[in-house]
């Protein structure tokens, strides 16, 4: 299972879509991570920047499911166009919703971001069950204005659920494999922002 993996990894990150624009990511977050093997595991889907691009500039929203990594996140990279950072996990009434209907607070509070208006780019960097409550939702829904960032740490469960956000076809970024953690989430997001920020300026 690891080699199938590492064999996955090596196809997605030689093919077409590794363009130079996400190779610059690339280069960037390994010279600021000092870890070559995770950004080998990174899957970035062939929309991904593009969507993440024009939810920064219809002033979209950035729904994370932790408050660490809303925090994180540099929103001096959002721009002008109204992009907000948003997270519901300790909201009261996601709360109260978990508990009645006895689920976790991740599932609630992904579908309270789900519910905002306008594109969306949804970061899981701690709760597989935010993933696993995206895959229930796409079963009926297009998701046309959503990307995924994903980058959830663990075994084989969360390795599983992660490949099959690929397998779905949404678009999205996912730290394949056993890597990733909130702090790599935020990074490989500032990354990004701050690529599209300084495309701007060019």
């Amino acid at each position: 299972m690891k080699r199938n993996i590492g064999e996955q990894n090596r196809r997605h990150t030689s093919a077409p879509f590794v363009n130079p624009e996400v190779a610059q990511i690339m280069q960037g977050l390994e010279a600021e991570l000092g870890d070559p093997l995770l950004t080998q595991s990174l899957y970035f889907g062939p929309t991904a920047l593009t969507q993440i691009r024009r939810i920064i500039d219809q002033g979209g929203s950035i729904v994370t499911d932790t408050t660490l990594a809303a925090n994180d996140i540099d929103e001096t990279l959002l721009g002008g166009h109204g992009a907000r950072v948003l997270c519901f996990i300790d909201d009261p009434q996601v709360v109260q919703v978990a508990e009645q209907r006895r689920v976790t607070r991740a599932e609630v509070a992904t579908d309270f971001g789900l519910q905002v208006p306008g594109p969306k780019l949804m970061v899981v960097g701690s709760a597989p069950a935010a993933i696993q409550r995206i895959l229930q939702r796409r079963r009926s829904d297009p998701m046309s204005d959503i990307c995924v960032l994903a980058a959830p740490v663990g075994f084989a469960g969360v390795v599983q659920i992660k490949e099959r956000l690929i397998e779905n076809d949404l678009c999205c970024i996912v730290v394949r494999g056993k890597k990733g953690g909130v702090p790599v989430t935020v990074s490989i997001l500032n990354a990004i922002l701050r690529w599209i920020h300084d495309a701007k300026l060019s």
